[in-house]
């Protein structure tokens, strides 16, 4: 696989499970706002799901 078809998966992951597509800002500034913020999204996901994955080994957590 060359970098430009690994490239085009990961924005395509993040066009389309992040919400990319749709972009009400107007200016270039703007655009890199938003897929900083996205960017920063996905990242957040990470922390997240290590930590639930952590209490998901505990039994009381199971029932929520």
């Amino acid at each position: 696989m060359n970098k430009r078809s690994a490239i085009e998966s990961i924005i395509s992951h993040f066009k389309y499970d992040h919400n990319m597509i749709r972009n009400f800002l107007k200016s270039k500034e703007e655009d890199r706002i938003n897929a900083i913020l996205v960017a920063s999204g996905c990242n957040f996901n990470k922390p997240f799901r290590a930590f639930f994955l952590f209490l998901d080994q505990f039994s009381f957590f199971r029932n929520f």
